[in-house]
């Protein structure tokens, strides 16, 4: 029964007994909570350690590789390579940042704007930091062109006075990027008007191929690359302020080789250059090139070859080069370039047509060549005693490329079975190849030898 009086005080109730805990099961207790208690200690002290091992890692080693792909297509801006100039400023003078008058750095950061992925590529490792290998003249951005290569990056402009001289002088920077299988490409990196800088990928091997398919198409016609200059070599302008005009009080004087450029200025035709021109495009590949700008140019050859039979090769004008020297850091270098006509420099030493062998330059001042270059030029000038401007072509400067040509030529037809003997052995022909400026130095020694043993020298 329930006790109904609370004041009535119940029966002490016995506490139960503790249960006894076998000492096995104790001691197994034990052991569990101390093997808990250790691997917490030992997964925060890894946790610790692993973050610490993050800060303290080179980026390449904390996260995966960045490839050429559709991430990137999306997230171009994820791509920030570091550039070193090191290698193309070594032995160079100090370029100063005229916004600063400090020394300029020697390390550029690239801004991925845009990535034309295409899907064909190989898988292209899109890595931190790359060194320049060097700049290459406008010669190679034409061999690119005529690949019909399309450009796969496009940067921002780096605010960078190298990166401005490589613009203004018309040349193409290029890095080495590798493939996950090893492969080498060369990321070619051109300006633009736009401030964006245009990334062409491309071998060196194809590049060079390309060379050589060029200078061959040219020596299997039997022609050699001839270089024009046009102001007081082929023509002079009409106009008054400057002595390197013909004044427009004398123009009438000169009859009908006084001729109207389509923009309404006139020139003076050098005395048979139209004959000159008909008989060289016989042997040679005629391009020109003047400081006139392009407007100008593409006027003058208009005149000068109406039917587009006689200059055949490229019309360039260096206007874009000289007006950026002017105003550069270093106002002294020359504005014409033979690179930037022909990509025959990319060619191996010793083989046929490689560096400066092959074209001749006709011009009347050297100053605007590269001293390397001016081996290569048959200077000209005003005729001596003649009130009137005209160059002579006939008959010297006719007969020496004449000589030159027939030379070559000869040269050639006894080298080349020499040079398919040595491919065949797998060695390089000892005997070198034949070069029109080779010839051309021989020839003036030749002709100064006469003059010294000419009884009327």
């Amino acid at each position: 029964m329930l006790n109904d009086d609370p004041l009535k005080v119940s029966a002490p109730v016995e506490p139960r007994p503790k249960p006894v805990m076998d000492p096995l099961a104790r001691e197994r207790s034990t052991i569990m909570q101390l093997s808990t208690a250790l691997q917490y200690v030992i997964a925060k002290d890894s946790k610790l350690h692993g973050a610490q091992q993050q800060k303290t890692a080179p980026a390449g080693n904390s996260k995966s590789k960045l490839l050429l792909g559709h991430n990137v297509v999306c997230n171009p801006g994820q791509w920030r390579p570091h550039l070193s100039l090191d290698t193309v400023l070594k032995n160079q003078p100090v370029i100063m940042d005229r916004r600063n008058n400090m020394p300029c750095s020697r390390q550029v950061q690239l801004i991925t704007h845009e990535v034309l992925y295409r899907g064909t590529e190989p898988n292209f490792i899109l890595e931190d930091s790359y060194e320049v290998q060097g700049a290459d003249p406008r010669g190679i951005f034409y061999v690119l062109t005529q690949r019909q290569l399309s450009h796969t990056f496009v940067f921002l402009n780096p605010e960078h006075p190298w990166f401005d001289d490589i613009y203004g002088l018309r040349r193409t920077a290029y890095i080495v990027l590798k493939t996950d299988t090893g492969e080498q490409y060369e990321l070619h990196l051109k300006g633009s008007r736009d401030k964006y800088l245009f990334g062409y990928l491309c071998k060196r091997e194809e590049i060079v191929q390309s060379a050589k398919t060029a200078m061959e198409s040219v020596i299997f016609n039997k022609k050699l690359p001839l270089v024009l200059d046009l102001d007081d070599t082929l023509v002079r302008l009409v106009g008054d302020g400057n002595d390197r005009h013909v004044p427009e009080s004398e123009a009438h004087r000169y009859g009908n080789r006084v001729v109207a450029l389509s923009d309404g200025r006139r020139v003076v035709l050098t005395e048979r250059v139209h004959e000159f021109l008909d008989w060289a495009q016989n042997f040679y590949e005629i391009s020109v090139c003047s400081l006139g700008d392009q407007n100008y140019v593409d006027n003058v050859v208009s005149v000068l070859d109406p039917q587009r039979t006689r200059i055949r090769g490229l019309h360039y004008s260096a206007r874009f080069e000289h007006d950026y020297i002017k105003r550069s850091h270093d106002t002294n270098r020359p504005p014409k370039d033979l690179r930037a006509l022909y990509p025959f420099f990319a060619l191996n030493t010793r083989s046929l047509g490689c560096g400066y062998a092959l074209p001749l330059i006709i011009d009347d001042e050297t100053r605007m060549w590269p001293s390397e270059q001016h081996d290569n030029i048959i200077v000209v000038r005003n005729q001596m005693n003649n009130p009137m401007w005209t160059v002579c072509l006939f008959p010297h400067v006719k007969e020496a490329l004449a000589h030159i040509h027939q030379e070559f030529f000869r040269q050639l037809d006894s080298y080349m079975p020499r040079q398919m003997d040595a491919e065949r052995d797998g060695v390089v022909c000892a005997r070198p190849p034949p070069s029109a400026v080779g010839i051309y130095k021989t020839m003036l020694r030749s002709v100064f030898r006469d003059r010294i043993a000419s009884r009327w020298a």
